[in-house]
């Protein structure tokens, strides 16, 4: 059964993922999303880095980088989204493993420029000397993005177009007419019906479509993230993606960072684990020991199988899935082709790459 010329889309998820869905589609059609928290859980507690520089799948690079395109064309729509193009500078990777991303990145024609300790310096002189490498890796078109406010003002915006309702809740199963899927169910055991509907709940989209014996390998990945508490000094220019430590500073002056060493996962004491990510911190600027520690989080990358997205047709009647890492990096591209299939029926190739049934096929 075809979905009318301008479907009633039901959006479940209000994280950065299902928000760009939604505003996307708000420009076309009326649009309901239901999220119990619009901005989180895992928006919230993302490092939140912009950038096609982190796979080595040319397909995936392409689809990438036509996202922070697509990030670029929103920021001019929507100028007050918090995103900041700084660039990043990397050398997290070892050195033959950076060559081979340098020559890649070259290849396929992004701006990679390789700097050497004293470029480095120049450039953020708030880094202790102490642990820069030889030469490192500059992204000049990267950046960063607060997600979860992000995510906020996408579904403002869709809401301010007037065909976009917000339905605070969470979806528990779905409702259906003569076996045809035609809405979701809320917990509260309230039925909101719609033409379509797009699971893009991050880790609840798993349960939610399992109700319908639908299977969605994703698993929930740990990271730890630690901020500290504004300072008015700006001690980073850009992202920084260095041996073991990862930080940016927000337009605040916060600096929020995670670490490979202890760990990105929290173990067993999270409050240990994040005071000694933030004396990493400390040890790495020039000053640092003048930053004072304020809170850290702990996010559930929504991670599938093989670390590629999924998007699209799920095997069930007029229901889409949108499940992915990164989804900051991806939320623009995804809102863009996915509302477009759901509007048109057209999809895009690049969406061929991230089908659920590629699964069906080992």
């Amino acid at each position: 059964m075809e979905s009318p010329a301008h479907p009633h889309v039901i959006v479940v998820g209000g994280g950065i993922v299902g928000a760009s869905i939604a505003w996307h589609l708000s420009h076309e059609t009326t649009v309901t999303v239901i999220a119990e928290d619009v901005g989180g859980p895992a928006s919230a507690a993302s490092f939140a880095w912009l950038n096609a520089s982190s796979t080595s799948q040319k397909f995936y690079y392409d689809f990438r980088c036509r996202s922070l395109q697509r990030w670029k064309q929103i920021h001019h729509e929507l100028p007050d989204i918090p995103i900041s193009w700084s660039g990043s500078l990397n050398w997290h990777k070892p050195i033959e493993m950076r060559m081979e991303n340098e020559n890649n990145l070259n290849s396929w024609g992004y701006n990679v420029v390789r700097m050497d300790n004293g470029q480095i310096t120049d450039s953020e002189p708030s880094i202790n000397t102490g642990i820069l490498p030889e030469w490192g890796l500059s992204y000049p078109d990267e950046g960063a993005i607060e997600a979860h406010i992000a995510a906020r003002q996408f579904i403002a915006a869709a809401e301010a177009k007037g065909n976009t309702k917000l339905v605070n809740a969470t979806a528990k199963g779905f409702c259906k007419i003569n076996g045809r899927i035609t809405g979701v169910v809320l917990s509260a055991g309230q039925e909101i019906h719609g033409d379509h509907i797009v699971v893009a709940a991050g880790l609840g989209s798993v349960p939610l479509l399992a109700t319908e014996g639908i299977t969605v390998p994703v698993t929930a990945v740990p990271a730890l993230i630690v901020n500290s508490k504004p300072t008015q000094e700006r001690l980073l220019n850009q992202l920084i993606n260095s041996k073991h430590l990862y930080m940016r500073q927000t337009r605040d002056g916060v600096i929020r960072a995670g670490c490979e060493n202890p760990g990105d996962a929290p173990g067993d004491d999270p409050e240990k684990t994040a005071r000694g990510v933030f004396s990493q911190v400390q040890e790495s600027l020039v000053g640092g020991n003048k930053l004072e520690f304020d809170y850290y989080t702990i996010g559930y990358k929504p991670t599938p199988e093989g670390g590629l997205p999924i998007i699209g047709p799920t095997g069930l009647d007029a229901v889409s899935v949108a499940v992915m890492h990164s989804g900051v990096t991806n939320a623009a591209i995804v809102g863009e082709l996915l509302s477009k299939q759901i509007l048109t029926g057209e999809t895009d190739p690049a969406l061929n790459n991230f089908r659920l049934d590629r699964f069906d096929n080992p």
